[in-house]
């Protein structure tokens, strides 16, 4: 997932952060919790209100990668500048206070 800038950090097996210009923006995982049962689940996960058509689940990494990038793209497009400072200020908040610990 390197096209339009998302790439994806691992951060367990089978399970990713989505990263966009060195900032996390969602998640993707293999959900096998259930016996029988194998999904890829994916999320927008940016500090800000997020609308219900920005997760998902699909049955391969492949086809989670495609729908979260087609979800960002367009919960992207809707962002104000006002809404993108917001994200940045609270996460970058949240990064000085987990350094300061």
């Amino acid at each position: 997932m390197t096209e339009h800038n998302l790439a994806l950090r691992p951060i367990g097996e089978n399970d990713y952060t989505v990263m966009r210009d060195s900032r996390p923006i969602g998640r993707v995982r293999l959900s096998d919790e259930r016996a029988g049962h194998e999904a890829w689940n994916w999320s927008i996960t940016v500090p800000l209100p997020i609308p219900s058509f920005c997760m998902g689940s699909a049955p391969s990494m492949d086809a989670a990668k495609t729908a979260f990038r087609v979800a960002w793209e367009e919960f992207y497009a809707r962002l104000t500048p006002s809404d993108i400072d917001h994200w940045h200020r609270t996460q970058d908040g949240a990064r000085k206070r987990i350094g300061a610990q």
